[in-house]
């Protein structure tokens, strides 16, 4: 996936399940991406992506908060433009309608395995690329 010659792309995590945030941050390390921040809310996510100008985030669709990730995702679209990956226990058609309003790059649903974590995180990667 990654260019050795290029420098690492950066991703930012929002996920306010510690155990979840900490596997998704391996997996993304094994594979040579760097972890700018790893945010439990949509305030700190966007004072992150704000600091750190990520390639790519990583959104809980369900956060503690008045802000969910769908509303997060928006915001930080307008402020760093950058794709989005849903992640989510959710799936019925009304949580479903609303992150596709984002244009997220693709939405998996939880449990998600390293496998698809990483397919998911490479694709979305190329696409912002090209």
């Amino acid at each position: 996936m990654l260019n050795p010659e290029t420098q690492p792309p950066k991703v930012l995590i929002v996920e306010d399940d510690a155990l979840v945030a900490m596997s998704i941050r391996e997996v993304l390390s094994l594979i040579g991406v760097e972890v700018v921040g790893v945010a439990d809310s949509v305030n700190d996510a966007l004072c992150l992506a704000q600091n750190t100008h990520p390639d790519l985030a990583i959104f809980d669709v369900q956060l503690a908060g008045k802000r969910d990730g769908i509303e997060g995702a928006a915001l930080l679209r307008e402020i760093v433009d950058v794709p989005v990956v849903f992640l989510t226990a959710k799936g019925d058609w009304e949580t479903r309608a609303r992150a596709e309003s984002v244009h997220p790059a693709t939405y998996l649903f939880k449990p998600v395995n390293s496998a698809q974590l990483v397919a998911a995180v490479e694709t979305a990667l190329q696409h912002e690329i090209h």
